[in-house]
This record gives C-alpha cells, structure tokens and sequence, in this order.
C-alpha cells in the first residue's frame, strides 16, 4: 500500500515539474514569438510598399490606370501633403527610432554623397539618368514614400505628384488601391533657385476602397 502511494505521489511531483518548466518556458518564449511576429508584419509592410512604389510609377509612365490588392497588417497608411503617402506602424520594436534606411530609390546623389541624395536629402534636386524618381525609405518600424524632384540639367524638371482621391488612409485590413493618371502638370518656375525653368509633373490619384 505504501509502495503504491510513494508512486503515486512521485508521479505527482514529476508532473507538477514539467508543468512548472513547461510554464516558465512559455512566459520566456512568449514575447520572442510576438517579437518574430512583429518582424514579420514589417517585412510584409516593406513589401506592399515597393509594391505601391512600382505601380504609381508604371501609371505615371504609361499614362494609364492601375488597382491593386494592399493588405495593412496593423498600423495606418495615409496620403499627406507635399507629395508623401506614410506607412504608421504600431510596433513597439527595438529600433522603433532608427536612422533613415533607403529601401528604394537613390542611395547617393552624383557626387557620391547622402547630402545630395533627394531621398536623403529632399530640399535638394535629383538627376534625371543618376537618381531615380522615387524615394521609399523605412525609419525604425514606418516607412515614407515619395517622389523627388528631377533635374535634366537644362532647366526642365521631372516630378510624380499623387493627389488623394475620396479616401487616401486607411487602418489594418485588406484594400483595393486606385491609381488613375489624370494630366500632366506643366509648372513655370518664377525663379531659378532650385535649378527648375519648367516642372513637369504627371498627376495621379490615390483612392483606396
């Protein structure tokens, strides 16, 4: 009888202790799983946002119209002004306040430095043939894409202007995005500042249903 309890009891105490490691692994475990998760919510943004990239440029080439599928795992996407369309992460990773990071469009201007890169730089002009038309970078878990001036170094300038269509923002969930060219915008520049004699600026809309 006594044989019998003392199993009974050992039984007992081996199983109280691989629930208790069972337990601690899980609370250890716990918040790695949730941070992979989180990466990978970010990975997927970058995607969708090379994605919008692509495609605003092609209608803006091509001079056409264009839906495609985003889905926002969580955060906001949103137009705003002076020509940005931001991505809003609700993230709390360890670089939430990093430094910029070019995922594309320019990495350097023509002098091989970031003080002249429109990407890093945006008060200053790109190049049309050095930079590209486009600058889509991430700064800790957000990211901003927008479309740069272009200098073909004889006064004429180069610029995609996205305009909001009836609803540019949206939160977490699944979306058609609307891209419509509409005109192409001819600016006469009163001054010379900025290198620019004439802008021209191919003008689409974002809708997102």
């Amino acid at each position: 009888m006594m044989k019998g309890q003392s199993q009974v009891v050992g039984f007992t105490i081996i199983t109280l202790i691989m629930l208790s490691i069972t337990s601690i692994v899980f609370l250890w475990a716990q918040p790695l799983i949730e941070r992979s998760s989180d990466f990978n919510d970010i990975d997927s943004m970058e995607n969708q946002m090379i994605k919008l990239d692509n495609s605003i440029k092609q209608v803006a080439y091509d001079k056409s119209q264009k839906t495609i599928k985003f889905k926002i795992e969580s955060g906001s996407l949103i137009w705003e002004k002076k020509n940005r369309i931001n991505y809003y992460s609700n993230k709390e990773l360890p670089f939430s306040s990093g430094e910029k990071i070019i995922v594309q469009g320019s990495l350097t201007g023509i002098d091989n430095t970031t003080a002249t890169s429109p990407c890093y730089n945006s008060s200053v002009n790109g190049s049309i043939g050095d930079d590209e038309s486009s600058c889509l970078y991430k700064q800790g878990s957000n990211f901003q894409l927008f479309y740069p001036v272009l200098n073909d170094s004889s006064g004429n300038c180069f610029s995609i202007r996205v305009v909001p269509g009836s609803n540019a923002g949206a939160s977490a969930g699944n979306y058609d995005i609307e891209l419509k060219y509409n005109q192409t915008n001819t600016v006469v520049e009163s001054n010379l500042d900025n290198g620019c004699s004439t802008i021209y600026k191919p003008e689409i809309t974002l809708n997102i249903k």
